[in-house]
């Protein structure tokens, strides 16, 4: 097995929407970024892993399991998401009840869930949080919880939707650390985002969607060299250079001011 995700042919169609000829492939230990302009397909594609929508045609596989009715059970073991906005995904009371609320749900005994959820918050360096309700705290800080939440379920997949977003610098750092900390375990990861910076820093691999339909799967170096893609991810050069000849402007209108 060299797929933790393989994506086959799979079309979707929805109201004035649809996804055709998907095919793509997440690789053991891999990271790779889904990017692509709102209303791409990005979302879709991720309730499609999740068994949440199914395929009018093509089949996906997670760990090698079919997602269908019949294998979606095993899947969703396999497979952790995490929401871009963590008042979406955490739902306790308390950060302990919802970090333990997955391995609860898979019938652990006290013991292994109490192990899980103390390892959770202690990776997403959250233990001193644990009894605290889970609506008094900032957004970094529920961030962490629910990815607390999501690794406690120790999923081999790791789905995560605009993980960045409204997070500071220090957080942001604290997440990447997590998260290669999981990927030194095996974790293979796929995730979402808009910023540049995280598609050529920290991706192995790009898939590029445009109106439902994969434009670009591949290396990150080639991706920056391929027009189409850079229509969807946006050209920095281009906008440097246009930043750079605003500020001759600018500058020549003073002169010219003050002159």
């Amino acid at each position: 097995m060299t797929c933790a995700i393989d994506v086959c042919g799979v079309y979707f169609r929805y109201e004035n929407f649809s996804m055709e000829d998907i095919n793509m492939e997440l690789h053991i230990g891999e990271q790779k970024a889904m990017v692509g302009l709102n209303g791409s397909g990005k979302t879709t594609l991720f309730k499609l892993l999740l068994g949440l929508l199914e395929p009018t045609s093509g089949e996906i596989h997670i760990m090698d399991r079919k997602v269908d009715r019949e294998g979606l059970w095993e899947v969703r073991q396999n497979v952790g998401f995490l929401f871009q906005n963590p008042d979406d995904q955490l739902f306790s009371p308390t950060v302990w009840e919802d970090v333990s609320f997955g391995p609860r749900n898979l019938g652990l005994s006290e013991d292994e869930i109490e192990e899980r959820a103390e390892w959770a918050l202690s990776i997403v360096g959250m233990s001193d949080f644990a009894n605290r309700p889970v609506n008094q705290m900032s957004h970094g800080q529920a961030k962490r919880v629910a990815l607390a939440g999501v690794v406690a379920m120790r999923p081999q997949i790791l789905l995560l939707d605009e993980p960045f977003t409204g997070l500071d610098f220090p957080m942001v750092s604290g997440i990447v650390d997590i998260i290669e900390e999981l990927r030194g375990a095996g974790i293979s990861v796929l995730y979402t985002t808009h910023n540049r910076f995280f598609l050529e820093n920290w991706a192995d691999s790009v898939l590029v969607l445009n109106n439902g339909r994969v434009v670009y799967d591949g290396p990150i170096d080639e991706a920056l060299e391929t027009p189409l893609v850079l229509e969807q991810i946006g050209n920095w050069n281009h906008l440097a250079q246009k930043m750079a000849a605003s500020r001759t402007r600018v500058r020549e209108i003073g002169f010219s001011a003050n002159g």
